[in-house]
C-alpha cells in the first residue's frame, strides 16, 4: 500500500482535477492523469457494481496501487484510476489481465 500523503485526500480536489485531466480509456478502466510540480498522488476508484463483495473491491484496489505506484512515483504525476462497472471476480487470469492493461497505460503516458 501506498502511503495516505500519496492519496487524494479530498473529493473536492478529486472533481477539480478531474475537470482538467487527460482521460485514458482501456477495457476495464478509465485512467485520469496530470503532470504536477509536487509529489505523486495516486487514488483508485472501485464502484460496487464492480464486484458486490468488499473483498473484491479492495483486492482490486490494492492490486492498482502495488502496481501503479512503483511505476509513477518517480514521475511527478497524479493519476485517479476508476473502473468502470463492469463485474470482476478475484481470479489469477483477470489479475494478469489487470497488471498488463494498466502497465501498458502507465508505459504510454
Amino acid at each position: 500500500m501506498i502511503p495516505k500523503s500519496r492519496k487524494f485526500p479530498l473529493r473536492s480536489e478529486f472533481i477539480a482535477f478531474r475537470k482538467t485531466a487527460k482521460k485514458t480509456l482501456t477495457p476495464h478502466t478509465i485512467v485520469y492523469h496530470l503532470k504536477t510540480t509536487g509529489s505523486t498522488h495516486l487514488s483508485v476508484i472501485v464502484p460496487k457494481k464492480t464486484g458486490k463483495l468488499a473483498t473484491t473491491r479492495t483486492w482490486l484496489k490494492r492490486l492498482t496501487y502495488d502496481t501503479l505506484y512503483p511505476l509513477i512515483q518517480d514521475q511527478k504525476l497524479d493519476v485517479v484510476v476508476v473502473y468502470k462497472p463492469l463485474s470482476l471476480k478475484k481470479s489469477p487470469i483477470i489479475q494478469k489481465e489487470l497488471i498488463h492493461e494498466l502497465t501498458q497505460t502507465i508505459s504510454n503516458l
